[in-house]
């Protein structure tokens, strides 16, 4: 179980940090938001490597002792190193730090000279010291770095509001784990002092601790995004909204829809999703050009025109379209006198319209004869 929690865990860290990488990567400005998302994968790549099948197959594969360890917590160690970068004051001297950092725990970890048998991880009396001082670097160097931030976005939190404020108590909850997951890293040091083993890969309740503080972190730091993705999902369920109403006229009047490959899954994407929304509209928008010498009654406008009332009047002059051209020259707007509308606007004011025309077009429960 532990082994499906780190990988799975690790390579969801993975891909949604090399995600918004791609997406981050041409911002200049959102310096902050790449280092969380450096963080992500960084930490998810470590997680995979220290599961402990993925420990014991690299470890069958290389015949080196304690390689997964030292490669997950170099990942790990680059990790916090992204972390710290949030909120330091100097980014090269956080850099200078985290090199050397990096640099002694290879030189401890080739001085200690681990050694591999049945199952454990162990190294001789007269290397311990080594040993020692390898997990302790690994336990306080987080520590140091989680405090920090932890202070840091506590202080900068009582002067904020909103969306900002959340992201930085998100921030300070995750530190707060990550210290958690750290201070767990001690047992580390009291077996290596005592007894020279050394745990080879994660237990279940430091990954646990592990996938918190980087789901924290990630929420905390991706404040920003959180506007985004508000009006993509928005625009998604908008866009899905207007099918029934778009499928209706594209089957009436199928020149409306404009040229181009319509693209699948592939328009769920946040650029693509916002032009499948506006082109759907305007082709609904074309559709009710045809179809408005087919239209009787009121004005369909405004505060008194219900969305149920202007399906049934669509509804109804979609039946006359199909018998033939309209007896009246009567053609009252759907959406206004022909001034500008915005798309989202107008797609806003549509959806309601879809909706009710798709429970006038569902088929009703079958009658029994008599």
């Amino acid at each position: 179980m532990t082994d499906v929690l780190l990988c799975l865990g690790g390579l969801a860290l993975c891909m949604f940090g090399l995600y918004r990488w791609g997406t981050l990567c041409a911002d200049r400005h959102g310096a902050g938001q790449r280092y969380v998302h450096r963080f992500a994968f960084c930490l998810g790549a470590a997680l995979i490597v220290l599961a402990p099948a993925t420990a014991r197959a690299v470890e069958g594969t290389f015949a080196l002792p304690g390689l997964p360890m030292l490669a997950g917590d170099l990942l790990r160690i680059a990790a916090v190193a992204c972390m710290g970068l949030v909120t330091a004051r100097s980014v090269q001297r956080q850099l200078v730090t985290a090199g050397s950092t990096l640099l002694a725990l290879v030189l401890l970890f080739s001085a200690a000279r681990i050694q591999h048998s049945a199952g454990e991880l162990f190294v001789d009396t007269g290397h311990r010291p080594f040993l020692v001082a390898y997990d302790t670097i690994i336990t306080l160097y987080p520590a140091w770095h989680a405090a920090a931030l932890c202070r840091a976005a506590l202080h900068r939190s009582r002067r904020a509001d909103g969306a900002l404020r959340i992201g930085l108590r998100l921030l300070c909850a995750g530190a707060a784990a990550g210290l958690v997951w750290t201070a767990w890293g001690f047992d580390d040091i009291r077996l290596a002092l005592f007894t020279g083993r050394q745990t080879d890969g994660e237990d279940a309740v430091s990954a646990v601790l592990g996938l918190l503080c980087a789901a924290l972190l990630i929420a905390g730091g991706s404040t920003a995004a959180w506007s985004a993705l508000r009006h993509w999902w928005w625009s998604y369920r908008t866009y899905r909204a207007l099918a029934p109403l778009w499928s209706a006229l594209h089957r009436r009047f199928p020149e409306i829809a404009l040229l181009g490959p319509r693209r699948g899954l592939a328009e769920i994407a946040p650029r693509a999703l916002r032009f499948a929304l506006y082109r759907r509209v305007i082709e609904i928008h074309d559709g009710m050009l045809l179809l408005r010498p087919h239209l009787e009654g009121p004005s369909l406008t405004g505060p008194d025109g219900a969305a149920a009332a202007r399906a049934a009047s669509i509804l109804a002059a979609l039946d006359r379209a199909a018998v033939g051209p309209p007896a009246t020259d009567f053609a009252p707007p759907l959406l206004g006198d022909g001034a500008a509308i915005g798309t989202d606007a107008e797609a806003a004011q549509l959806a309601p319209i879809s909706r009710a025309f798709a429970q006038l077009t569902r088929p009703g429960p079958p009658t029994a004869s008599l």
